[in-house]
């Protein structure tokens, strides 16, 4: 990885977003880029295209100010244009100006804070942060507002024993857990109707070790009903940092409806970091 992106509004969850991307940045050695994306309102009339122009510009520069103190007071840096660098687009519509950006800067993680609110609701149902997971550019990292510091020594991830996992989780050793220096469990969650689990594990490590080798790393096989649930009180009791898993599509080899839509499910109950694959991008 060379780049990280992290978008801001400038609200709470977004600052998270931003003091994690940057502890993140510096423990890798990588770019952070902030993003922070503002709409002005288009005026038709010919005769005042000047005068538009001019607030146009303007506008531009107050953003820009605002973002760079932004970080000032949060990160106690300005940005530098290396390791550090500001940007600030115009678009009506946000996830058109984060793709932008992501191809602009070469983005290799783009990081969001996730929405506030009741806990138990579908946070991510026609946002944003849906929206990028689904448009697969990158791997995303969603924070959640519970997030108080930047620790990252346990990751699990979430498998269903598919060959797109072989590879997310080679991405992830390689990118996070190796230069980290930190500990990984690979948990698959076995339903009542799931057949021969042991065999697939056997078979998923095997293939798993043909692509990355790395010492620090668990196999967990647990029997339950409910995914997302058994799932949690697994992560609450290995003390978790992060949670890693991919986002299936309904036409791939699982074919059970609780396991399409899992990163939605775990991310609206979220208390800690989930970082998202989508299938396509591997």
């Amino acid at each position: 990885m060379k780049a990280i992106l992290c978008t801001t509004d400038f609200s709470s969850n977004s600052t998270i977003a931003l003091k994690y991307s940057y502890a993140l940045s510096k423990a890798l050695g990588l770019k952070l880029v902030v993003l922070h994306v503002f709409d002005v309102k288009v005026i038709m009339a010919s005769s005042l295209s000047t005068s538009f122009a001019k607030k146009e510009q303007a506008a531009h520069e107050a953003c820009r100010n605002k973002l760079k103190l932004y970080c000032d007071t949060h990160l106690g840096i300005l940005p530098d244009g290396e390791n550090l660098e500001c940007t600030v687009l115009e678009n009506a519509l946000v996830d058109e100006a984060i793709i932008d950006a992501v191809h602009k800067h070469q983005i290799d993680l783009l990081v969001m804070g996730m929405k506030g609110g009741n806990p138990l609701q579908k946070l991510f149902v026609g946002s944003t942060t849906k929206k990028m997971i689904d448009k697969n550019l990158c791997p995303v990292l969603l924070l959640p507002k519970t997030t108080k510091e930047f620790k990252l020594k346990k990751f699990a991830y979430a498998s269903d024993f598919e060959e797109a996992d072989i590879h997310a989780i080679a991405w992830l050793i390689e990118n996070l857990v190796k230069p980290l220096k930190a500990n990984l469990d690979i948990v698959h969650i076995s339903t009542i109707d799931e057949y021969a689990g042991e065999d697939q594990m056997a078979w998923f490590s095997e293939m798993l070790e043909q692509k990355v080798s790395y010492s620090q790393l668990t196999y967990s096989r647990i029997d339950a009903e409910h995914i997302a649930k058994s799932l949690q009180q697994h992560l609450k009791k290995g003390k978790i940092d992060l949670l890693a898993m991919l986002e299936r599509d309904k036409t791939g080899f699982v074919k059970s409806f609780v396991h399409v839509d899992l990163v939605k499910q775990m991310s609206s109950l979220a208390t800690l970091p989930i970082l998202s694959f989508h299938k396509k991008l591997f």
